[in-house]
C-alpha cells in the first residue's frame, strides 16, 4: 500500500512536469515560423532541463515499480493484483501519463515534419537557381561536405 502510495506520487509529478512541455512546444514552434533563434535555444534549453528533471523521475518511478512487482511483470499485470479502488487510480495515473507524453511526441514529430519540408524546399529552390552544384559542395580540396542552407544571395553579392 505505502509503495504502491509512493508509485502514485511519483507519477503525479511526472504528470506535472511533462505537461509543462506542451505550452513551450508551441512556443517552440513559433519561433521556428518566424525564425527568432534567440528565443528557439532559450525554449529548448528549458525543454532539455524539463527532459532532464522527468529522466530523474523516471529512474525513480522504475526503482520503485521492480521494488513492487515481480520479475518481468509489466506494470498491468501488477496493478490487477491491487485493490479495485487503488487499481483504478493509480491506473489513470499511468494512462494520463502515458497519454501526455504520446500527444508531446506527435507535436515533436509534426514539428520535424515540417522543419523537413522546409529543408527540402529550400533545397529544390536552391538546386533550381544554381544548378552546377547539383546539391552538392566540395572544398578546395575536392572533398565532398554537406550542403549548408546558407544566403546564397547575401553572401554572393557581399
Amino acid at each position: 500500500m505505502e509503495q504502491s502510495l509512493a508509485l502514485s506520487l511519483i507519477l503525479q509529478k511526472e504528470i506535472e512536469v511533462l505537461e509543462q512541455i506542451p505550452p513551450l512546444q508551441l512556443l517552440i514552434r513559433d519561433a521556428v515560423i518566424k525564425r527568432q533563434w534567440a528565443d528557439y535555444e532559450t525554449l529548448m534549453h528549458s525543454v532539455s532541463e524539463i527532459g532532464s528533471h522527468f529522466e530523474v523521475l523516471e529512474h525513480e518511478r522504475e526503482t520503485v515499480f521492480k521494488n513492487m512487482a515481480m520479475e518481468d511483470e509489466s506494470f498491468h499485470s501488477w496493478a490487477e493484483r491491487l485493490p479495485e479502488k487503488e487499481r483504478e487510480a493509480i491506473s489513470a495515473l499511468y494512462r494520463k501519463l502515458k497519454m501526455t507524453s504520446l500527444q508531446i511526441k506527435i507535436s515533436n514529430d509534426t514539428l520535424m515534419e515540417y522543419l523537413r519540408e522546409v529543408k527540402s524546399t529550400v533545397s529544390g529552390l536552391i538546386e533550381r537557381a544554381y544548378p552546377s552544384r547539383r546539391g552538392k559542395l566540395y572544398s578546395k580540396d575536392g572533398i565532398e561536405r554537406e550542403a549548408d542552407m546558407r544566403s546564397v544571395v547575401v553572401n554572393s553579392s557581399l
